[in-house]
């Protein structure tokens, strides 16, 4: 990501003070789909001789991904004004010197048929409002303008019919996804997030990325209508208005975005533009570990984001007026190894994994992307992550068959649910052990990387169940198997 390892740890360490207790989760309409993607850029800089960026994107497709987040700074690619009286919406603009790397990463991705999704964040100085306060956040007041005519160069670029100056005859690969910000509700990401005015706080940060949602809108949408715009994926907990941090409760900043107060009612006439709502939903605890204040939101409280964006369609504050899918666009925990000092045993990693897929599906996400395929290089173990589902020299974790073949059976009332992602198509088929053998609970036919789910009586406590491919069992007696799971 493209922010300082100082922000990370502000953020990581302002996570671990904000909630405490461990509670059920009810889940609300589970998702009909399931998609799983990956935030990270070792497909850019992969700085690991064992393995190329081509391998690592061909890892990405075999572990089940179908997604991968590329990070677009908006500086990087417009680092000065466009001349005046030029299109600075036509990505042939001078103002554009470097989107060969970027064509790589999309051809890389596309070629392995993994998806990319442009997340865009880090607005250029040009582009800022004047301030000092400017040096301490990646956007300070942007001009919407400047925004929308980058986002309709940029979508322009990856219509799936510009030029690709490379290969003559062919066109760069197609871009469906665009996400406007990562975690626009921090004050590191977006500010001012808070002024005083008559003596109240006012959250400003939610009005400014009102009017940075709608130019990033017009401006993909101008290019290609059916391409797919994203809401900043919110972190997870809020601050008091003026501390340090800055952070603005997730639901408190979506409704004011919404244009709708703490009671859902409409107090502006200012409605905004998006496709799919988006959470970045950490934890300091486990997947089912529920946020203490009403403003936050972590893993199994997306209900609470859900209502504000209907009850935004109800009031005609969010635009189209269609239903939009939930997305956890970042969410990870740590392993140890390697990291000793906040990691998770590896087999906990793994299972918090699978589980944090089986909640996200129960509250109606429909894709998720883990952060991260490959652990990050070093021991600054503060500051660094280690959330990969592989080391770093390229060896899988017990999370890589989590990701890859997931399989929960939770408590489900008086009953218990079985629920699973099959890694190809075919007959899989859930078994409990009884002593030294498997016997089959439930078969399923799924599609590839589909969801597997049924409702079984509750097993006794201690009870292992594990999922396996039939249709992969018979070659020298090996199996393709889950990790198995205990109830």
């Amino acid at each position: 990501m493209a922010f300082s390892a100082r922000w990370r740890w502000l953020v990581r360490s302002a996570r671990l003070a904000s909630v405490a207790g461990v509670v059920l989760i009810a889940g609300n309409a589970s998702a009909a789909t399931f998609t799983r993607g990956f935030v990270d850029d070792v497909w850019i800089y992969p700085n690991n001789p064992a393995q190329t960026t081509v391998q690592w994107a061909r890892n990405v497709h075999a572990s089940g991904a179908r997604i991968a987040e590329v990070e677009v700074d908006w500086t990087g690619y417009e680092t000065h004004a466009p001349a005046v009286g030029t299109n600075a919406a036509n990505p042939a603009n001078a103002a554009y010197g470097n989107w060969s790397d970027l064509d790589t990463v999309v051809r890389t991705l596309a070629k392995a048929g993994v998806q990319p999704m442009f997340m865009v964040t880090d607005a250029p100085r040009w582009a800022e409002a004047s301030s000092s306060a400017a040096a301490l956040t990646q956007a300070y007041v942007p001009n919407d303008k400047a925004f929308r005519a980058f986002m309709k160069a940029l979508a322009t670029r990856y219509d799936g019919h510009y030029a690709d100056p490379l290969n003559p005859g062919h066109a760069l690969p197609r871009v469906r996804y665009y996400q406007d910000w990562a975690e626009a509700n921090l004050s590191i990401k977006l500010g001012p997030q808070w002024t005083r005015s008559h003596g109240t706080w006012v959250n400003t940060g939610a009005a400014i990325y009102r009017g940075m949602l709608n130019a990033f809108y017009a401006g993909v949408k101008s290019a290609v209508a059916s391409d797919v715009v994203i809401f900043s994926g919110l972190e997870s907990y809020g601050d008091p208005p003026g501390t340090r941090l800055g952070r603005v409760a997730p639901v408190t900043f979506l409704e004011n975005v919404l244009c709708l107060n703490a009671k859902l009612q409409k107090v502006c006439n200012d409605p905004v533009h998006f496709d799919v709502m988006a959470s970045d939903p950490y934890e300091v605890g486990s997947p089912t570990t529920p946020a203490v204040n009403t403003n936050d939101a972590s893993a199994p409280d997306l209900a609470k984001l859900t209502k504000v964006v209907n009850a935004g369609l109800r009031l005609r504050t969010v635009l189209p007026a269609r239903a939009k899918p939930l997305w956890v666009t970042e969410f990870s925990y740590d392993s140890n190894p390697p990291n000793p000092k906040g990691g998770l045993p590896l087999l906990k990693q793994a299972h918090w994994l699978e589980q944090s897929f089986y909640v996200f599906w129960k509250e109606g996400v429909s894709t998720v992307l883990w952060y991260l395929i490959r652990d990050q290089p070093g021991k600054a173990y503060a500051t660094t992550y280690y959330s990969g589902i592989y080391f770093y020299n390229g060896k899988r974790k017990p999370s890589y068959t989590a990701y890859s073949f997931p399989l929960v059976v939770a408590a489900d009332g008086t009953h218990a649910q079985i629920w699973g992602v099959a890694p190809r198509r075919g007959a899989v088929a859930v078994q409990q052990r009884h002593g030294s053998r498997w016997r089959t609970v439930s078969t399923f036919h799924p599609a590839a990387g589909g969801v597997f789910s049924a409702v079984i009586p509750a097993p006794t406590r201690g009870s292992s169940f594990r999922a396996i491919e039939l249709h992969r069992s018979h070659a020298r007696g090996a199996i393709n198997a889950s990790l198995p799971w205990t109830y």
